[in-house]
Parts: structure tokens; sequence; C-alpha cells
């Protein structure tokens, strides 16, 4: 179905003052609107493997909680919000027990690196491209933290400018310099790897 940003947030407010109201319907049509954003920003987070559970748990919070939903912001940034929230609390978790490696996805499990088009492109190119991209993240992961998550809200989870400053709680102004600059200093490393 549709992304969120396609749906009316008037919809949305009417849905979910019916899922408020106990309309179970009305939350899974919420769910049909938005989990394909919720499971992009937990990919982000904890990589493609988990990112099926936390956006689940995401989702199951989401609906614990309609009522806790005071419309200050759109429900696409609530929901957002608790999707960052639910991929923050799991990695504060295993990095407790001791289960995070340092390295992330090595690309045999569906990282980025699988997601490299191919288009029938030789061993070479094919070699290049993952090159690349694995400069890319090697790179991304030595951005400050701040540049890294608008970064990453924005290109891989395909949020809007004002929708990241929204999920954030920071300044539209704030996440275009962050943006740009992250932006900025990944063209100009990654210049070796054109």
């Amino acid at each position: 179905m549709d992304d969120s940003r396609s749906d009316s947030p008037k919809e949305d407010d009417a849905l979910v003052l019916r899922a408020c109201n106990g309309d179970h319907n009305a939350f899974g049509e919420l769910v049909n609107r938005h989990q394909r954003r919720v499971w992009m920003v937990c990919r982000q987070y904890v990589g493609v493997d988990e990112a099926d559970a936390a956006a689940q748990d995401s989702l199951v919070k989401a609906f614990t909680r309609i009522g806790d939903f005071d419309r200050r912001a759109a429900f696409s940034t609530w929901l957002t919000r608790i999707a960052i929230n639910t991929c923050l609390d799991g990695l504060r978790k295993r990095r407790r027990e001791s289960l995070v490696t340092e390295e992330p996805d090595d690309g045999e499990t569906g990282g980025l690196l699988a997601q490299v088009p191919d288009d029938r492109v030789g061993p070479e190119t094919r070699l290049q491209q993952q090159q690349t991209v694995a400069g890319l993240r090697d790179r991304e992961r030595d951005l400050p933290p701040k540049q890294r998550e608008i970064f990453r809200l924005r290109f891989y989870a395909e949020m809007e400018l004002e929708e990241i400053a929204r999920t954030l709680d920071i300044h539209v102004g704030t996440v275009k310099t962050q943006l740009h600059r992250a932006v900025h200093r990944l063209r100009g490393e990654l210049g070796a790897y054109r």
C-alpha cells in the first residue's frame, strides 16, 4: 500500500480517533498506511535481519499507547519516534548483554552490499560497486551521530526534511545544515571510489 506521505494527516486523525474509541479496524488501516515507513526506519537502526521484529514491536507499542497520542505532531511523526526509540532501546539492551558486535552487517545477510544493483554487470564492475558501497558505509560510520541519524532518515528511510525535524524535535534549518554537512563530507571522502 502507499506510504504515509500520500495519505492525508486529516484521514490519519480520523482513524486515530476511531482507534482510540476501540475500533481495531481503524488501527489496522493506520498500520497499512505507515508500516513501510516504520520498517524502513527500523532497518536503518537494527539492520535488515531485525527490522521485521523491531517494526512489529513498534506497531504493538503504538497500538497499546494510541490513547497517549496528543496530536501535537502528525501521527506518522509520533509513530516514527516510537520506532526509533524501540530500536535504540533494543540496541542498548543488546549492548548491555554484550551481544552487539563492533562491525555492522558485512553484506552476507542483506546489508547495504546486497542492495547494490547488479544489472548483469561483469565481476569487475560488481566489485567496484561493492567497494563504493563499503566505502560509503565506512565513511558514514565516521559521521557525527546526529549527522549520521539525519542522513539515514533522509536517504534510507526517505523521510522529508520537515518530518525529520519533527521526529527528532529539532529545527528544520538544523536538519538542512547537518544533512548538507554529511553529504558534503561523504561526497568528498568518496571521491576515490568514483
